[in-house]
């Protein structure tokens, strides 16, 4: 019995695009971050950068805008607030419930950090004109909304 194959171009795929290109960019990141002898990774300054942007939201808020599970990101928030850059304080309502704060260090840190991965993303689209990315990322946007 034959079987109608169909062509996949892994390469031409939109999701194999997206991965390729997130995954280089934290490469580039984490390289720079290590270079300049900043003490995190790129997952604790994703998720600093996520708590900056909601100061005081839920551990479950932040896990599920990592895309990641409770017992994760309890760890790594763990690791961050024992270097000082993050307040865990119970919730009014329910104190198991943690909320999270950045600290004055955790804030003086991002100030300089998002500097540096400003600097990487301009990099990456050296070439592109603005239209062009801003096109790029409205298109990716609403790719996220239709899976979402």
């Amino acid at each position: 019995m034959s079987r109608k194959s169909l062509k996949f171009d892994l390469y031409d795929a939109l999701g194999y695009l997206v991965y390729q290109v997130s995954g280089t960019i934290r490469d580039h990141i984490g390289r720079e971050l290590v270079r300049k002898g900043y003490p995190i990774t790129v997952e604790d300054f994703t998720a600093l950068v996520l708590i900056w942007d909601q100061d005081g939201q839920p551990q479950g808020a932040l896990a599920k805008k990592l895309h990641r599970d409770k017992a994760y990101v309890t760890r790594l928030v763990s690791e961050i607030e024992s270097r000082g850059f993050v307040q865990r304080i119970p919730g009014k309502e329910d104190g198991r419930k943690k909320r999270l704060f950045l600290t004055e260090k955790g804030k003086n840190l991002m100030d300089e950090v998002t500097q540096l991965v400003a600097g990487i993303t301009r990099f990456a689209g050296k070439g592109i004109a603005p239209d062009e990315m801003k096109n790029c990322k409205d298109v990716l946007r609403r790719v996220l909304q239709n899976l979402t």
